[in-house]
Parts: C-alpha cells; structure tokens; sequence
C-alpha cells in the first residue's frame, strides 16, 4: 500500500503535577509536521498513551470508517507513525461500536468508549478489552441515566488504578435531557463493584460547547478538553480544564448531581497559529509517563487533520 499522508494533530504539552495555572501564549511553542502511515487511517477519535512506553500511544476511530479497531502509533522520533491495528472483536465477530474514546489500563487491556444511538436502539458503552482487543465486558449505564439520553452520548474515556482501586471516568459531550442549562455530566465508575456515581460540568459557553476528551493527571485529578466546533479561526472556546473527582464511590446522590469546581490549565486559542491548519473538532486527549499532553482532531474520515505539536514551557 502507498504511504499515506497523515498530519495527526497532537498538542504536547509539559504539566507537572497538581499544575492547576494558566498558562499564557508567550508560554507556548508551537510547530506542525507532516508524518506518514502505511495503513488506512482517518476519523481518530480517541487516544491515550502506554503507561510503560512514553512513545506509544493507542488511537481510535469513530463510525465514520467501517470496523472498529485499535491503531498503535510510534511518537518516539521525529514523526509519528501508525505502526499497527487490530481489530475490536466481540465473540469473533465485529460489534456496532461508535467508538470515541479510548484509555490503557494500568493492568493491561483497555476501556472503550462507545457512544449511543438511540435511533439505531444503541446504548452508551463502556467496553473492557484485553490487549489483542478482544472485548471482555460491556458495561451500559444506570437505567435511570440512561432514560435521558440524546444523539451525543459518550465521548471521551480514562482510567487510573488497579484492583479495588480502579476507577473509570467518562465524559458526556453534550447537555442531555434532564442536565441543567449550560451543564453536561461526567460519570465515574469503579469496576470492582460495578458502582456508578455522577457529576455536572459549568460549560463556558451553554449554547455551542461540549466536553470532548478526559485524562487522569499524575496527582490523581482529572483534565478535561472542553470546545466548541468551530474551526480555530472562528473559535472561541478550545480550552483544557482540571477538576477533581472522588478517589471512593461514597453515598450515592440523587439529583441534581454534585457540580464539580473547575479551574484553567491552559487556552488553546491565542497561541495558535493558523500556518498550522484550521480545525477545530479537538478530540482525543492522552498524558504520557513523561508528562506531555497528545490531543487529536477528528477529521470525519477524511485524513485531512493536521499534527500539530504544541509545547508549554513554565
């Protein structure tokens, strides 16, 4: 197969640990590459890195290219490669998954995430897969969530822990139907009993934005990728906020559920430069052992998405 010609977009950034200040444009240093892949990619979707080798990280792709799978790709050198896929199985055979999000367990396989839809009688999903991406577990949510779905559901995933201490962390992208204006939900679960505890988000902006990828910083708070759709020339909200998020399930709440306390990381905007491209749709989000952030674009299958690499210095 021709090579094919990828530009991944990827923001690496530098955060130490608890880093909860913003930082400015003068802090940032931008560049965007060209990088190549031999295999059939587009669409990516989700992302998170391998926790024992800082130059790989895991891709995944949403429904607009057929047959989920996992993609590796090798950041190690100058250019970042997809060196391989597998497929996402289920009893041998392919499931309907809309995958957007994806997270490397720290005792091995991954969670998935799978975003419903409920004209097609699909619900949202978080999948365990060993590491080949054979699906081991589907975990639906709580009926009575459930009930207020909308077309967007699920779109982002990670995790921290092992054994009892295990928890998972999905992000919702839009507000669902019984959300508070400008509000959507991040739900935690904790996988050794199967206990599901929910919370809300303030968007910055109620009409337009939505929470589009999740990572587990080193100090065990969460980072979380709120956007807009619009192209980086028109846009206005492209931001990484942090939040912290119960370490134990604790006494369930009913609602309104408990409205997390947010604070700014860093705004993707003003040191953006557009010789690095216009897109906007900022999806996947993944922190490496080294502790530099990779965010990727889904480019709706086209494999029009740009790398772009984006460095803050303190």
């Amino acid at each position: 197969m021709s090579a094919l010609k990828l530009i991944l977009p990827a923001f690496v950034l530098s955060l130490s640990t608890g880093c909860t200040g913003l930082l400015t444009p003068s802090d940032q240093g931008i560049s965007c590459q060209r990088i190549e892949a031999d295999i059939r990619w587009g669409a990516l979707s989700g992302l998170t890195a391998d926790a024992a080798d800082a130059g790989i990280l895991y891709a995944v792709h949403d429904h607009n290219l057929p047959r989920p799978e996992i993609q590796t790709i090798n950041v190690s050198g100058d250019q970042a490669v997809i060196i391989q896929s597998f497929p996402v199985l289920r009893n041998g055979k392919e499931p309907p998954y809309d995958l957007e999000g994806i997270a490397r367990r720290q005792a091995g396989g991954f969670w998935l995430a799978s975003e419903g839809k409920p004209g097609r009688h699909l619900p949202n999903l978080i999948i365990r897969t060993d590491n080949t991406g054979h699906v081991l577990k589907e975990v639906p949510l709580p009926a009575s969530v459930a009930r207020y779905k909308i077309k967007a559901g699920f779109e982002g995933i990670a995790s921290t822990g092992t054994g009892e201490q295990e928890r998972v962390v999905v992000v919702f992208q839009r507000r669902w139907k019984d959300d508070p204006r400008g509000q959507v939900k991040i739900g935690q679960y904790w996988p050794a009993s199967g206990q599901w505890r929910f919370y809300l988000y303030l968007l910055e902006r109620p009409k337009g934005n939505g929470l589009s990828a999740v990572a587990f910083l080193s100090d065990g708070s969460v980072a979380v990728l709120e956007r807009d759709n619009k192209p980086f020339f028109k846009a206005r909200t492209k931001a990484i906020y942090r939040v912290e998020l119960p370490d134990h399930p604790g006494q369930a709440v009913d609602q309104p559920y408990p409205l997390l306390r947010k604070s700014l990381v860093t705004d993707l905007i003003p040191g953006y430069s557009l010789a690095c491209g216009t897109k906007g749709k900022l999806e996947g989000m993944a922190l490496t052992p080294a502790g530099h952030f990779y965010l990727v674009a889904d480019d709706d299958g086209k494999g029009t998405a740009l790398l772009l690499q984006l460095r803050l210095h303190r």
